[in-house]
């Protein structure tokens, strides 16, 4: 009997030490879904790449509004049917079929290459911050503002927190018939274990000629 509490006691502290270094981390990506010429929005999706299954997030720009660069958080297909509330740990199923019904009426982004964009960093702050395992150790913090050009596109000034130097353009799309460039940032932007890369999108606009 004591040998059995034993066993008992040793294989929890186990199987607490093993979910100490579970991964409480993991890349995140843009994927571009494509636009919806009609109603003139631009889709895309977050993966989150971290173990916890949960629902990517969806996004648009709203290229016809007064303010087409800024990037729309969608809320609504989430909604848990059960509880009314959002949920993002819900089953897929019907998310799924949502987004396999915008698809539908996407038209794809032309992909090109990435040598065709540049960043423009206006400031660049290096310092520390806590480290994630240890708060009274540091790491390394990098905060940028930045700009992103494409011949004669341009975005508006961008933010980046990294937890290692420098900013990466990953992808570059042209929207078709519009005066507008899609530009993936990608950065190790989640402190986490060894660090993990997050992608962000960026909308640039056509400077008309003067």
């Amino acid at each position: 009997m004591l040998f059995s509490k034993r066993l008992m006691f040793t294989v929890t502290l186990l199987c607490s030490s093993l979910s100490a270094y579970a991964t409480v981390g993991g890349p995140q990506h843009i994927e571009v879904l494509g636009l919806d010429k009609k109603d003139q929005k631009i889709y895309l999706l977050r993966h989150f790449e971290d173990g916890r299954g949960r629902l990517p997030q969806l996004y648009y720009y709203q290229l016809n509004s007064k303010q087409p660069m800024q990037l729309i958080i969608v809320r609504s297909l989430y909604i848990n049917p059960s509880t009314k509330r959002i949920d993002y740990d819900q089953e897929p199923t019907r998310f799924n079929k949502d987004i396999a019904q915008i698809k539908q009426r996407l038209v794809k982004l032309q992909p090109i290459h990435t040598s065709n964009a540049s960043i423009q960093l206006i400031t660049t702050l290096n310092g520390n911050a806590p480290s994630w395992y240890d708060p009274k150790e540091s790491i390394d913090k990098w905060s940028y503002q930045y700009r992103i050009k494409s011949s004669r596109y341009t975005s508006q000034i961008q933010s980046a927190v990294s937890y290692k130097e420098g900013l990466k353009i990953s992808a570059v799309y042209q929207v078709p018939q519009l005066p507008y460039r899609l530009v993936n940032i990608k950065y190790l932007g989640i402190p986490f274990e060894n660090g993990y890369t997050l992608e962000d999108p960026v909308l640039l606009k056509n400077a008309p000629k003067k």
